[in-house]
């Protein structure tokens, strides 16, 4: 591998396991598929996707220095795209990645605009248990309404920072995202968010604090409620509310 010091600003921390990036491949399913791998980084999960045939594969590689080295290595086996994935207009079927932890929120939700149905994750294991957190339980709060109204999530396999070059200071994860819905309705977005800022009051009043007058609301706490009960509440809600 080239003399390429890896960059802590862009949050380059490379899969060292063979096994990993095979499963990542495998679990991703692209043979015959339009893909686009997020940060090709060194090429490691890159030369494992092609060997899963898919139709096309686009690199999305922001370092410059590693696009170099991925058009060196790749030639046109790949669409290399040097650049920053959520400045990129690329879209396909499938989206595979182990992607900067510290953009991982505005990288999902970018998926979510896209009309790709598939996509394959590597994320911070506190971020993806938050994502699949239930009602009632501690990790569970506005990413998991958000995450479960917009994707069918699934955690695969956790993934322990030692597995990494350079380690991060966190374990990660695997995560499995099939699109169910492009986006939330701003009103429904609206109301979650109330709710979550004082997620353990009343429904009622956790809503009075961002000027939402709801009467006849069930006696629950927000972090008692599946996503499509959120969903409900808004909706019943949304002729009668006063808005700010």
């Amino acid at each position: 591998m080239p003399a390429i010091r890896k960059s802590k600003r862009l949050g380059q921390h490379f899969l060292n396991s063979p096994h990993l990036l095979e499963f990542e491949a495998d679990a991703a399913k692209i043979e015959g598929k339009d893909v686009i791998e997020i940060g090709g980084g060194d090429g490691r999960l890159t030369e494992k996707l092609l060997e899963k045939n898919p139709k096309r594969l686009t690199v999305i590689e922001k370092d410059s220095r590693w696009a170099h080295f991925l058009r060196e290595r790749f030639g046109n086996k790949i669409n290399l795209i040097e650049g920053d994935f959520l400045e990129s207009g690329e879209d396909a079927d499938v989206i595979v990645g182990n992607i900067p932890y510290y953009i991982s929120s505005p990288i999902i939700f970018s998926i979510a605009k896209k009309k790709c149905k598939r996509s394959l994750l590597m994320v911070q294991l506190e971020f993806a248990e938050r994502m699949v957190a239930k009602p009632k339980s501690s990790k569970y709060g506005r990413l998991s309404v958000t995450s479960q109204l917009l994707f069918h999530v699934k955690l695969l396999k956790k993934v322990s920072k030692g597995a990494f070059s350079p380690p991060p200071e966190v374990d990660s994860a695997i995560m499995l995202l099939e699109k169910k819905a492009d986006s939330i309705d701003p009103w429904v977005e609206k109301i979650i968010m109330a709710l979550f800022q004082h997620k353990n009051q009343m429904l009622s009043k956790a809503l009075s604090h961002a000027g939402i007058i709801a009467k006849n609301l069930p006696r629950k706490r927000a972090r008692e409620l599946s996503p499509e009960e959120i969903v409900d509440i808004a909706e019943s809600i949304r002729p009668a509310a006063s808005l700010p």
